[in-house]
């Protein structure tokens, strides 16, 4: 019986992920590539299901070259360095700092488009950081949870939250105010305090 494509994890051999309605495939070779997803096409096709091959991304994970662009049954496949997946960005090195770099860029727009809000006079300090609990922190850390985080990234994080307290809180970079003299003001813990730890 020949072995279906897929890699090995100690005693274990896994050919796919399955989700709601997306499978990863996992293979070694760019043929183990092809071969899945005929397959894959084959037994959908069975179904009344087709591929959606402009959705469908070759990607290499860790070491090693960006693989060729296929094509399966006449329809071009794209290899990518990296993509979006579900809001999150899936990066071929395996590190979350593209996706965190990305999340300060959302949770950035966010930040200015409450502008007016951060400026008005008549709102009180503790409105304008509920409003800020309500509209940033929940952007920031989209999929975390799926991220392996460094102590630098969890620092960048960090940094981008005492940034948002200054900003709400109209300090300027020429007033000399500390950060924990912000975050004592505002009265928020780190925006990934409790549910992640750098490695050691």
């Amino acid at each position: 019986m020949v072995e279906k494509p897929g890699i090995d994890v100690g005693h274990e051999h896994f050919s796919d992920l399955d989700y709601a309605d997306n499978t990863a495939f996992l293979v070694n070779t760019i043929s183990d590539a092809v071969l899945s997803l005929r397959s894959f096409q084959d037994t959908a096709s069975a179904l009344g299901r087709r591929i959606s091959c402009p959705k469908t991304k070759l990607q290499n994970l860790g070491a090693g070259h960006q693989p060729a662009s296929v094509s399966v049954d006449g329809n071009a496949v794209d290899s990518v360095n990296s993509f979006v997946y579900l809001g999150s960005l899936l990066s071929s090195d395996g590190y979350c700092r593209p996706a965190i770099n990305r999340r300060i860029g959302l949770a950035s727009s966010v930040m200015s488009a409450l502008h007016n809000v951060w400026k008005d006079r008549y709102l009180s300090i503790s409105t304008k950081i509920r409003i800020y609990q309500a509209l940033v922190p929940s952007v920031l850390p989209y999929a975390a949870e799926t991220w392996t985080f460094l102590a630098t990234d969890i620092k960048v994080f960090d940094a981008f939250h005492i940034k948002c307290q200054r900003q709400l809180l109209q300090i300027s970079w020429q007033q000399f105010i500390r950060n924990d003299e912000v975050a004592t003001t505002t009265g928020l813990p780190s925006i990934l305090e409790g549910s992640h730890q750098p490695p050691s």
